[in-house]
């Protein structure tokens, strides 16, 4: 409020600047940064209201507007707004076939900085009066690597003699790694060197009734987009992939 004279008084609100929100996809999980129930009224947005109900952590973006009975493109709309208020963050699908290797923020949680140890354990132990000792928590999270499934990795874990399933959330104790910036997620993509030499020099074109998983053979699209849009298990993708009229050796599945 400023006074310009006896009789005249501007009114300014200054609202904080924040950044472009990132693109949402639909395989995309948003993660509730804080309590929507409790702040969400009948003033907000119809959409707005059907999305927020159905973010749990677990439903991807596709999924969410299934649920909320909205189009995709609405659903995403709303999550960025969101996401510009930093209400929400975004994650990757989980998956027992994923994979996730340790970033440099590993190094906070083996020091046990800030008592993020104890701030695990609250969160991923399934009995609360059978915490998981800080050490066994630190070896599990230390313990992804790149080329390692979760189950490879949980296997590896009950032949070493400690039931994981038994004693932790195993979905939370991955989710808490990528949102504390200790491990990330390894994304996995099929690339054909045919195909890419068919955009290369303009000669690929959609083909009538042609294999609709070719289109993600340019080494851009992850699995989990394939997933999502095509309604297809990891396996299924890899017994279509193999199915594809091309020469053999021509597919070449990586991870990055």
């Amino acid at each position: 409020m400023i006074p310009v004279d006896d009789a005249n008084t501007i009114n300014m609100k200054l609202f904080p600047h924040h950044a472009s929100p990132p693109q949402v996809r639909g395989w995309h999980v948003p993660v509730a940064k804080m309590k929507f129930a409790e702040i969400v009224d009948q003033t907000w947005d119809l959409t707005m209201q059907k999305v927020v109900a159905h973010i749990d952590g677990v439903n991807d973006v596709r999924r969410i507007a299934w649920l909320a009975d909205v189009s995709l493109d609405l659903a995403t709309l709303a999550l960025r707004h969101l996401l510009y208020y930093d209400t929400v963050l975004l994650l990757d699908m989980f998956f027992f076939g994923s994979c996730y290797a340790p970033r440099p923020g590993i190094h906070d949680f083996v020091a046990d900085r800030d008592g993020i140890v104890d701030e695990c354990a609250a969160y991923v132990c399934i009995h609360a009066r059978q915490r998981v000792s800080s050490f066994m928590l630190i070896k599990l999270m230390t313990s992804f690597c790149v080329g390692k499934s979760v189950m490879e990795w949980l296997r590896a874990h009950q032949e070493a003699g400690f039931d994981v399933l038994r004693y932790v959330d195993v979905r939370r104790l991955v989710q808490f790694g990528v949102i504390k910036g200790c491990l990330y997620r390894v994304h996995k993509y099929v690339v054909s060197k045919q195909y890419l030499a068919a955009l290369a020099t303009g000669q690929a074109r959609p083909k009538a009734g042609g294999d609709p998983l070719q289109q993600y053979t340019d080494g851009c699209h992850p699995f989990d987009q394939i997933i999502t849009e095509k309604n297809l298990t990891d396996g299924e993708i890899m017994e279509k992939l193999k199915s594809l009229p091309v020469p053999s050796g021509d597919l070449t599945v990586f991870y990055r």
